[in-house]
């Protein structure tokens, strides 16, 4: 029997299963249809509860819309205004009698309009006014209160507070101010007006509903109470239980006013009602649900032994064992899965070893790529430094400087002489990394032909100190600074200019840095452009026509020790311009100076 079972699909065998089940499903339906009911009964009582709470809301949200209106008939009266504006603009002892005649007559008759509202207050800078029905407080100070400091922004329009003692009058009733802040035209300052709720008055409106309710209260969107006796917490959920009792609760929020609406109603009645019946399907379903789960239990752990099985193979393959196979002697699914199972582990372990060699020769070609991105890098950087051939420019200028020296051109010797030696220093045996002393009286060279050139227009200045003196750095990387400050700045400054060449290391955390400037007192530059050169030189503008020799430079740089080092500029305009190099600082005792490019910081 079981070895017919065994070699049915495993359709067959679900439908099997499920079949039982179902037998037991139809007995669970009387459960289900409790639920529905007790679920339909509370939905019931809870929209009844709605009802009341929506009816709750409509009154008290047209008692306070018709106070505002009230308040909104009497702000813009044109009696009330004049009055109080021609006061206001300018108060004489003649018109406040007037004033708090008319503003007091209009404060009454607000008052009387509504029973909710307890007082009315109006402060302005000059004075105070009510309807002289209530004996005033004479310690309240409004400027000082919480309803002066909470309008210290920007805020207009009226704010709501929560339920406390009268603070303006000697009632000490409670009541709920609501604070209106206006202007009157023609009067530069505010004017505030303090409209005072009666607690008691709103607690009235409660009062009609606390028969079908248990508890009652109304809260501002700070927790703070503003009507109601309620003792409970506001609480997120549709539920509550307090002592042991279970209550439902309903809330609804009043925009306007930012207030709240809470109604706790007990579902003690509705519990008692269905407890009866709740024991005895209880009962029922107990014994119904053991026997549905022994029975599920039992067919799941004959269906399912063989894929536990499978899964325990599967598991093994995980752990990198390619040699296991799950041999399964039934032509169901399960027995489909197995030879599956057996082919794909087979193709795997092919896979793997195709993988194996595969990666090889990857590791093989990344090597040879690397190895030509390096070569490339390299050459790139020899091509950025061959912006001319310094061999044959020296030999030549050697035989012009012997001949003007024969003829007796003692200047143009001279001058030969210093060009001569400005590029035997850029030749130096094709080396890349020099002294940064030996870069320096290469730039010194090059000043010295500007002078002659220039005559008495250019002076300069070289300052190094003497712990970066020997320090190795890549050529030709002041030098078109230097000509970089004659050209665009001193060359266009009347009078003599001034170029200062300077290096020092500074030291941050436990990194030392080179720091190059070089600085000149001609036409400076607008702050734009600066800000624009900077950000090339950051992007790796490489392309501009204007200033190449910078971009060179800071290239140059930027793939010998990495992006994080370079160039950049500050300067005033009309005043000054000074460029910054930043290198990393070694000294010479630290190790050879090396001609290769650090490639791999970029």
């Amino acid at each position: 029997m079981w070895q017919r079972i065994r070699n049915l699909k495993f359709r067959m065998k679900l439908m099997l299963m499920f079949g039982i089940l179902f037998i037991f499903i139809m007995g669970m339906g009387s459960v289900l249809y409790y639920c529905y009911m007790a679920e339909n009964l509370k939905e019931s009582g809870k929209s009844n509860a709605e009802e009341v709470v929506r009816q709750l809301y409509d009154t008290m949200e047209s008692r306070i819309e018709a106070v505002d209106n009230r308040v909104h008939a009497m702000l813009i009266n044109n009696t009330f205004v004049t009055t109080l504006a021609n006061y206001l603009i300018q108060p004489t002892d003649e018109r406040i009698a007037v004033t708090m005649g008319t503003v007091a007559d209009f404060l009454k008759n607000l008052e009387l309009g509504e029973s909710v509202i307890h007082s009315v207050y109006i402060y302005t800078d000059e004075v105070e006014f009510d309807n002289f029905s209530l004996y005033r407080n004479w310690e309240f100070q409004f400027p000082l209160s919480q309803f002066y400091q909470v309008f210290q922004g920007n805020q207009r329009g009226k704010q709501w507070f929560w339920a406390m003692p009268d603070p303006i009058f000697q009632t000490r009733d409670l009541v709920v101010p609501c604070v209106w802040r206006f202007r009157v035209q023609g009067v530069p300052k505010d004017c505030f007006l303090v409209v005072q709720y009666s607690k008691k008055e709103l607690d009235a409106i409660l009062e009609g509903k606390e028969e079908f309710f248990d508890q009652i209260m109304v809260l501002d969107s700070r927790g703070k109470r503003i009507a109601g006796d309620g003792t409970f917490a506001a609480v997120c959920s549709d539920s509550l239980e307090i002592d042991g009792k279970h209550y439902m609760t309903i809330s609804r929020q009043m925009p306007d006013t930012g207030w709240t609406i809470w109604c706790l109603k007990s579902q003690q009645p509705q519990l008692d009602d269905l407890s009866h019946i709740r024991k005895m399907i209880a009962g029922i379903a107990g014994g119904l649900c053991l026997i549905c789960l022994g029975i599920t239990w039992f067919l799941a752990t004959r269906l399912t032994d063989s894929l536990r099985r499978l899964t325990q193979r599967m598991n093994c393959v995980t752990n990198g064992d390619l040699d296991t196979r799950f041999f399964y002697p039934y032509q169901d699914e399960v027995g489909s899965l197995a030879k599956s199972f057996n082919y794909m582990i087979g193709e795997m372990k092919g896979l793997i070893d195709f993988q194996k060699d595969t990666i090889e020769e990857l590791k093989r070609e990344r090597d040879y790529v690397a190895e030509i991105q390096k070569q490339k890098r390299k050459a790139e950087l020899k091509a950025l430094q061959a912006q001319i051939n310094p061999h044959f420019l020296y030999n030549t200028l050697n035989t012009i400087t012997w001949q003007a020296a024969d003829q007796g051109a003692e200047e143009i010797a001279r001058l030969s002489n210093l060009l001569g030696k400005f590029f035997r220093l850029t030749l130096r045996k094709g080396a890349e990394v020099i002294t940064l002393r030996e870069e320096a009286e290469h730039v010194r060279s090059y000043l010295d032909i500007q002078r002659i050139r220039y005559r008495d227009k250019i002076q300069y200045d070289i300052q190094i100190s003497e712990q970066a003196m020997e320090a190795p750095v890549i050529k030709l990387i002041l030098q078109p600074l230097v000509e970089n400050s004659i050209y665009h700045g001193i060359k266009e400054k009347q009078g003599e200019g001034m170029i200062r060449v300077q290096a020092a290391v500074e030291k941050s955390g436990a990194e030392e840095y080179l720091i190059l400037t070089v600085w000149d007192n001609g036409i400076g530059m607008e702050e734009e452009k600066i800000r624009g050169i900077n950000q090339g030189l950051r992007d790796g503008i490489t392309g501009q026509s204007e200033g190449y020799g910078i971009y060179n430079v800071n290239e140059r740089i930027r793939i010998y020790y990495g992006r994080q080092y370079g160039l950049s500029f500050v300067g005033k305009p009309g005043m000054w311009t000074r460029a910054v190099v930043t290198l990393p600082f070694c000294s010479t005792d630290k190790g050879e100076m090396q001609d290769e490019p650090n490639i791999d910081r970029r």
